[in-house]
């Protein structure tokens, strides 16, 4: 063609290696320009079906706000979790949250994350009789339902037993018996719930009582603690 020429021509120095200087500033230029598309791109809205899409795939995925949107405790449900497999402790708690929010009979479970692992603490007067280390009926029904999450998840699991100084009772030789008691009485029931792994079982009697002796004290030392723990059971 008449008149054409090359680039490397127009530019000063020709085809060598200064005059090729160029490609390095036009190089720099291209990757700023795809950095800010890719900064537009990301700064746009998000696609609420999209992410809805995306839920079964990833559990603890957050809905969008929005028409259609699922309510706050559906990502977290018992349902979601992989039987058998070691939960994060964190999206654990949060699957309890939901399930004790959804069912009014939880309401009295306290459910903290300690340095040991993720504590679930029942009242002993919810689940048993003054003295008694069977299970009630109420007691039963809460722990069945606690027992939907602990028979999924294949974290290790150890039950706790507590008492208040008060005397147990010539039934028992001291509270550390009531407290054991009581602890094995919750992990049979957990077993039949579906939870077929190990359960380590301990009793701390008064063990743990605070120097504090009020109505309150006391009936937050009658207890036992579901401890799961961050790592698999052994079997």
């Amino acid at each position: 063609m008449t008149g054409f020429r090359p680039l490397t021509a127009l530019v000063p120095g020709g085809d060598t290696p200064a005059g090729r200087a160029w490609l390095v500033t036009f190089c720099d230029l291209i990757c700023l320009l795809l950095t800010f598309f890719v900064m537009l791109y990301a700064m746009r809205d998000p696609d609420p079906h999209r992410i809805r899409s995306l839920v079964p795939v990833v559990p603890a995925a957050v809905q969008p706000s929005g028409v259609g949107a699922e309510p706050p405790d559906a990502a977290f449900a018992v349902e979601r979790l992989e039987r058998g497999r070691v939960v994060d402790l964190d999206y654990l708690g949060r699957v309890v949250e939901a399930q004790i929010r959804r069912t009014p009979d939880l309401a009295a479970v306290r459910v903290q994350r300690r340095p040991e692992g993720l504590v679930l603490s029942l009242p002993a007067d919810l689940l048993f009789d003054p003295g008694a280390a069977e299970l009630s009926g109420e007691g039963a029904a809460v722990l069945g339902l606690l027992g939907r999450v602990a028979g999924t998840v294949g974290n290790a699991l150890d039950v706790v037993g507590h008492a208040d100084p008060t005397p147990a009772g010539s039934r028992w030789i001291s509270n550390w018996d009531l407290s054991l008691a009581r602890a094995a009485s919750v992990a049979a029931l957990l077993r039949q719930a579906g939870y077929e792994r190990d359960i380590t079982l301990r009793g701390h009697g008064d063990g743990r009582f605070g120097p504090s002796a009020d109505v309150a004290a006391m009936a937050q030392a009658r207890r036992v603690d579901l401890i799961v723990r961050a790592h698999g059971s052994g079997r």
